[in-house]
């Protein structure tokens, strides 16, 4: 019996996971990517936007270095140097996961797939025709773009652009405060940038719970963002050398005039160079349709990642694709559970967050009880000078089941791993209460949150 043959088109974390995952398992396969290994998380979202944020915080923690009894001189930013560190990082791991490839014997088409039919696809740069007996299709996603009055002669950035400024603007106005905005308007602020946001509604990252939220909204204002919500852009301008961006308030018109304008209002699902309409495939609200086990309409043919509108975070891809690979070649097959994504914010404060949020919870029926345990009754914490925060907990009233966890503070895209590992056990509160953390942690108030649930905390009155 001869090996499955699987093709993988888009070689970004869901697409190079799939492969890896599928060669593993002893298939020949065959990776078709037609710009660079590692899609929109290595070259152009995850690990770029995190390698500026991180030299952003080094720069703000060394101007407060006073507070630790530590003089700090000459304390300057060389911008082009944090972006040459930026590309070194981003070299490092992308070669990294090719040296994979090439270890795991993945064939590595470079160019453009599109359906000749349901076995086989042909390459566009090159006329070659490759067929399989798997499909599977991870070809990300691409910044969304708004169609605004005016924005046709004034050009907008996306956050592609917006990280690899080659210089730093004067002004900078982000349309959209959801993730990408919030944490590349903190890195410019931080680079000496006046930064406005915009957001359509009434907060920003308005996924999350409202609590965190606000606070979110709160630390990155006193650092000096400007935030205007429940704003929408009605138009866009020139104004001399900047751009003036005309704003529809609940207070009536506002105009920001700023020296460069970026939209970071979301991505949506990148499919229509593959032909799919030539073979049936089927998509439903502008996303490949996929069932539980990631497979479209067509069998032999299944989808992770972006492509598939679900959640959009490249841990999410990567648990698809091992869904995926195992579902279609009949090894240990399983269903894709969602029950407990973690999400992060990669701001300062960091945000770490996982499964419901107080208002879904409460909206989903049952009865619900909450803590707050705020970071200031943290001796890590306190010794770090980086008290303002909190660990939330909802939770069932008559079971204790843990719901939802948030976190906002240091070092919480960390923490919140923990909660993800007590939602996917279906943990209670009493049992993460018991859990013995370690001492002087972050860590220390997961169970002090958990302890106001289960007893009182220790270390609030």
């Amino acid at each position: 019996m001869g090996r499955d043959r699987v093709i993988v088109i888009g070689g970004g974390v869901g697409g190079y996971a799939a492969a890896l995952r599928a060669a593993r398992l002893g298939a020949e396969v065959i990776l078709v990517e037609r710009e660079k290994i590692g899609g929109v998380c290595l070259n152009k979202g995850c690990i770029p936007t995190k390698v500026l944020l991180h030299s952003a915080s080094l720069y703000k923690e060394a101007q407060r270095a006073a507070i630790f009894g530590l003089d700090t001189e000459k304390l300057t930013i060389d911008y082009k140097r944090v972006l040459a560190r930026k590309q070194t990082i981003v070299a490092r791991l992308t070669s990294g996961v090719e040296s994979l490839l090439r270890r795991e014997k993945v064939r590595v088409v470079n160019g453009t797939a599109a359906f000749a039919d349901s076995k086989s696809i042909k390459i566009l740069e090159t006329g070659e025709v490759l067929a399989c007996d798997k499909f599977i299709l991870a070809t990300g996603s691409v910044p969304v773009k708004l169609s605004i009055d005016g924005s046709a002669k004034v050009p907008l950035l996306t956050s592609d652009d917006l990280l690899n400024l080659e210089t730093l603007p004067e002004s900078l106005l982000i349309i959209g405060g959801g993730y990408i905005g919030v944490e590349l308007g903190q890195f410019y602020s931080r680079m000496g940038v006046k930064v406005s946001i915009v957001e359509m509604l009434d907060r920003i990252i308005p996924t999350e719970d409202e609590e965190i939220s606000r606070a979110l909204e709160g630390a990155l204002s006193k650092e000096g963002v400007s935030i205007l919500t429940k704003a929408a852009v009605e138009k866009i301008e020139m104004a001399e050398k900047d751009k003036k961006v005309i704003l529809a308030t609940p207070d009536g018109k506002k105009e920001i005039t700023a020296a460069q304008v970026a939209q970071t209002v979301g991505r949506r699902p990148r499919y229509l160079e593959m032909n799919i309409e030539a073979i049936g495939l089927k998509t439903a609200r502008g996303r490949i349709a996929v069932n539980d086990r990631m497979q479209t309409n067509i069998p032999h043919i299944y989808a992770v990642g972006d492509v598939t509108g679900g959640i959009m975070l490249a841990h999410v891809a990567m648990a698809e694709a091992t869904c995926a690979v195992q579902n279609a070649l009949g090894h240990n097959p399983f269903p894709i559970s969602y029950r407990a994504v973690p999400r992060c914010i990669y701001t300062s404060p960091e945000v770490g967050c996982v499964g419901l949020t107080e208002k879904k919870a409460v909206e989903e029926g049952g009865e619900v009880q909450v803590s707050r345990f705020p970071l200031h009754a943290v001796g890590k914490a306190l010794l770090m000078e980086e008290t303002e925060g909190m660990i939330k907990i909802v939770a069932g009233k008559k079971h204790g089941e843990i719901l939802g966890v948030h976190v906002i503070g240091p070092h919480a895209t960390e923490l919140i791993a923990e909660a993800v590992l007590a939602i996917e056990l279906e943990s209670t509160v009493e049992e993460l209460a018991h859990t013995i953390h370690p001492h002087p942690t972050v860590s220390e108030g997961m169970g002090e949150a958990a302890m106001m649930l289960s007893g009182g905390a220790l270390h609030l009155p």
